[in-house]
C-alpha cells in the first residue's frame, strides 16, 4: 500500500471502518477466493461477514498514467492476497521497474542545504535598543519652564496653565 500511497500522494485504500475498508481493497484487487487465495475459506470471520463479489483486478487502470507496465506489476505483486505469494523486500528491491526508464539520480546529486545547528547564531527574535536621545533630550527636563515655554517643544507641564504655552512648535500634553 505505501508504495502506491507514496506515488499517488494519497491513501489508497481509505475505509471509514475494518469492513468499508476491505470491500474498498476487493473492489479495486477483485474479491480473493480459494483459487487464488487458499485457505482464505478457513479464515475466521470469512464465512460470517457477507463481502461483495468483484471478479477483476483494477489496478492497471487506476494507476496507467502514474506507472508503466513494470510498475504495475510490482504494485500487483506488493498487494497479492497470498502472503506465500506476495513479493519479499529483497525481490523488490531488485524487481526490473527499479532499472527501468528514469532511473534514479545519484544521492550525490541532490541539492544540499547546511542545518540549523550549523548556521552559527542569530539573533533575529530580538527586539533593538531604545534610542539614546542624545544631548537635547537629557537636557529636556532641566532649566527653567519659563525656557521652555518659549522654544519650539512644549510638554505641557507647566503648573497652573490650562492653554497652551506661547511660542512656535509643537505641544505634547500629559
Amino acid at each position: 500500500c505505501i508504495f502506491a500511497e507514496l506515488l499517488r500522494m494519497e491513501p489508497l485504500f481509505p475505509g471509514k471502518s475494518d469492513i468499508d475498508q476491505l470491500n474498498k481493497i476487493f473492489k479495486e484487487l477483485g474479491t480473493p477466493s480459494e483459487r487464488i487465495w487458499p485457505g482464505y475459506i478457513k479464515l475466521p470471520m470469512v464465512q460470517k461477514i457477507p463481502f461483495s463479489h468483484y471478479p477483476v483486478n483494477n489496478l492497471r487502470q487506476r494507476f496507467s498514467l502514474s506507472l508503466s507496465d513494470l510498475g504495475v506489476e510490482l504494485l500487483n505483486k506488493f498487494l497479492t492476497y497470498d502472503p506465500r505469494q506476495r513479493i519479499t523486500a529483497e525481490d523488490a528491491l531488485n524487481h526490473e521497474y527499479f532499472t527501468e526508464a528514469p532511473l534514479p539520480i545519484d544521492p550525490q546529486m541532490f541539492p544540499t542545504w547546511p542545518a540549523k545547528s550549523e548556521q552559527g547564531t542569530r539573533t533575529t527574535n530580538a527586539s533593538p535598543k531604545p534610542p539614546s536621545g542624545g544631548r537635547e533630550y537629557k537636557q529636556l527636563g532641566d532649566g527653567d519652564d519659563a525656557d521652555l515655554s518659549n522654544s519650539g517643544f512644549h510638554m505641557g507641564l507647566i503648573e497652573g496653565s490650562r492653554a497652551p504655552p506661547i511660542g512656535g512648535g509643537f505641544h505634547l500634553k500629559f
